[in-house]
């Protein structure tokens, strides 16, 4: 019977999301604004970091969690892991994720879609940035190579208003914010590409997070919860844009499963 009923439940969710394929709504004005708007709101204040970064750290101690996975995979070369990281979070990574969706877009005549696709991606990206900027500025974790500095050469890093800025980790939470969105769109669309999107864009994002470690620009618990955030933002800006329709399907899908006799579940999602 528990078997029966997981076939049906995996039966029901398929269903659910071939009818739900192609049935994204997008309201241009407000997408574009969100987008705009969280967009500004980081590049403010990347310009505005001297300013608004903390001084002293206020989060300025490790752990012993932290510390292993520090001495796991720090590299000899700091630089080129914070350099791969970089092309693999901002270049990479969102240009295969975007590629892919336009082409499975265009492959299917939709060419606006395909814009529209872009547009969730970039709409996650920018909320997922800000939301992470502003977590750092109030948080001020000291940054682990900050940290392994004796005192006096803390304010002669190459950056210092970066020093504090280590919670959480923003290549990270970028990369798993277009990673997840773009695999979550494909997914809804119902693209033959939305299999290869996950694993390919959840192979580099998690690549992305290891090489922050390496660069020994980040903790792992930085890592970690930058993930978290990312694929949760991903995640949730496609899905919040499905059509609700005509009430049977998009926002409340439904889903019923026999048990017996007298005896049936309801699942809304």
């Amino acid at each position: 019977m528990r078997g029966a009923a997981a076939v049906a439940v995996l039966t029901a969710w398929a269903a659910g999301a071939a009818a739900r394929a192609d049935d994204l709504e997008i309201d241009l004005g407000w997408d574009l604004g969100l987008t705009g708007g969280f967009g500004a709101a980081w590049i403010a204040t990347e310009a505005l970091k001297s300013h608004l970064a903390p001084e002293e750290c206020v989060w300025c101690g490790s752990n012993a969690f932290d510390d292993a996975a520090r001495d796991a995979f720090l590299w000899a070369d700091t630089d080129a892991a914070d350099a791969t990281s970089g092309v693999l979070a901002f270049g990479l990574l969102p240009a295969i994720t975007l590629a892919v969706n336009a082409a499975s877009a265009r492959d299917e005549g939709r060419a606006v879609q395909g814009a529209e696709d872009l547009l969730l991606v970039a709409e996650a990206a920018a909320l997922a940035a800000s939301v992470n900027q502003l977590t750092k500025f109030l948080v001020g974790r000291e940054r682990p190579f900050v940290h392994a500095l004796p005192e006096e050469w803390k304010g002669l890093t190459a950056k210092p208003d970066d020093n504090n800025l280590s919670f959480f980790s923003g290549h990270t939470t970028l990369a798993f914010a277009v990673a997840v969105s773009g695999a979550t769109v494909a997914t809804l669309r119902g693209y033959d590409s939305a299999p290869y999107l996950w694993a390919i864009g959840g192979t580099m994002a998690l690549a992305t997070g290891w090489l922050r470690i390496a660069a020994d620009k980040h903790y792992l618990s930085d890592v970690l919860i930058g993930a978290a955030v990312g694929s949760l933002i991903g995640w949730l800006v496609p899905w919040l844009h499905r059509r609700d329709g005509d009430g049977e399907e998009g926002i409340l899908s439904r889903a019923s499963i026999v048990a017996g006799p007298d005896i049936s579940f309801a699942f809304a999602f």
